[in-house]
């Protein structure tokens, strides 16, 4: 992990276990679209984890193996928003996901009702986001 986000998420509680290359891959196969790098690198020493990011942010990353799983469980959701793909949440049940073009990272409300609840951009790479949480 690089030094800026080893300092934001420094009380972060991190998983023990570390996901196989061949968990990553499989997942990866059943996207269509990438994931990104710096999420990656970041889940491949850190199979999802918890905690406050600054003075006012917290945030669950969801472990590698989940996610299939959790935007599987939250489809009702996610169809109706199908260029996005969810990884993490906060305390009050906001959503982060993935643009799955642009790769930028946005929220919602995961109760959210999109005619009238707007997806809130929160940064353009992983770093950008947690620099965006930690701000907040």
């Amino acid at each position: 992990m690089n030094d800026k986000l080893a300092f934001y998420l420094k009380d972060f509680v991190w998983s023990d276990i570390k996901p196989s290359r061949e968990l990553i891959e499989g997942v990866q196969k059943q996207l269509d679209f990438a994931l990104p790098e710096s999420y990656i690198d970041l889940m491949q020493e850190f199979n999802g984890g918890e905690g406050s990011i600054g003075e006012n942010s917290w945030l669950s990353l969801f472990p590698f193996d989940e996610l299939i799983t959790v935007n599987k469980s939250y489809h009702i959701l996610m169809d109706e928003i199908p260029d996005y793909f969810l990884f993490g949440k906060d305390a009050a049940d906001t959503g982060y996901a993935f643009h799955k073009k642009a790769g930028t990272i946005h929220s919602f409300g995961l109760m959210s009702n999109f005619e009238r609840d707007e997806i809130e951009f929160c940064g353009s790479d992983f770093l950008g986001f947690i620099e965006y949480l930690y701000n907040s």
